[in-house]
C-alpha cells in the first residue's frame, strides 16, 4: 500500500491537478448532464440504480421493465463504455488534488499519505456497481434477488465512500492551508 501511495503522489501534481480538473468539468458538461438527459426519457424521475444510496429489488425490477428495451440497451452500453471512464476521471481528480495537499502537509513518511489511496475505494465500488447492474439489466425479465440486494449495498458503499474521500480531500487541503498560513 505505501508503495502505491507513493507512486500515486509522485504522480500528484498542479500539472495532473490540472488535468483531471479540466477532464472532470468536461466529463460533466459534455457527458454525464447529456446523459442524464436522455436517462430520465426512459428512466423518468427515479433515473439509474448508480444514482441512490438504496433501494430495493422490487423498485429496481419496476424501473428496468418501466426502462423498455430501448432503455436498457442503453444503460448496458453506457456502463460499457462512459461511465468507467467516469470513475476514473473522479477518481484522478480525488487522488490528485488529495496527493499534492498531502504532501504539501506531512512528511513522506507519515501515515497520513495513504489518505491518497481512500479515492481508490468508491471507483472500485463503482466499477462493481456498473458490473452488477448490467448482469441485472442485461437478464430481465429473470430476477435475482440476491444480486440486486448485493447492487444496492455496493452502492450504498460506493456513495458512502465517495462522500468520505471528499471529506479526506478537503481535510487535506485544509491541513494544507493551515501549514501555509504558519510559514
Amino acid at each position: 500500500m505505501k508503495k502505491l501511495s507513493a507512486w500515486l503522489g509522485r504522480l500528484s501534481s498542479g500539472y495532473t491537478i490540472l488535468v483531471s480538473l479540466t477532464l472532470y468539468i468536461i466529463f460533466i458538461g459534455m457527458v454525464m448532464a447529456p446523459e442524464s438527459e436522455l436517462v430520465a426519457k426512459y428512466a423518468g424521475a427515479w433515473g439509474s440504480p448508480d444514482g441512490h444510496l438504496f433501494y430495493t429489488p422490487d423498485e429496481l425490477y419496476a424501473q428496468i421493465e418501466m426502462w423498455g428495451s430501448a432503455g436498457r440497451a442503453h444503460y448496458v452500453d453506457f456502463r460499457l463504455g462512459l461511465d468507467p471512464v467516469w470513475a476514473l476521471v473522479y477518481t484522478a481528480f480525488l487522488i490528485t488534488v488529495t496527493g499534492v495537499a498531502l504532501r504539501n502537509t506531512f512528511a513522506a513518511d507519515d501515515r497520513r499519505q495513504l489518505l491518497n489511496l481512500f479515492p481508490l475505494l468508491p471507483m472500485l465500488g463503482d466499477l462493481t456497481e456498473n458490473a452488477l447492474g448490467m448482469i441485472l439489466v442485461s437478464s430481465f425479465p429473470a430476477r435475482y434477488d440476491g444480486l440486486a440486494w448485493l447492487a444496492t449495498s455496493v452502492s450504498g458503499f460506493k456513495w458512502t465512500t465517495l462522500v468520505i474521500a471528499h471529506l479526506i480531500m478537503l481535510y487535506a487541503i485544509g491541513a494544507a492551508a493551515m501549514v501555509r498560513i504558519r510559514r
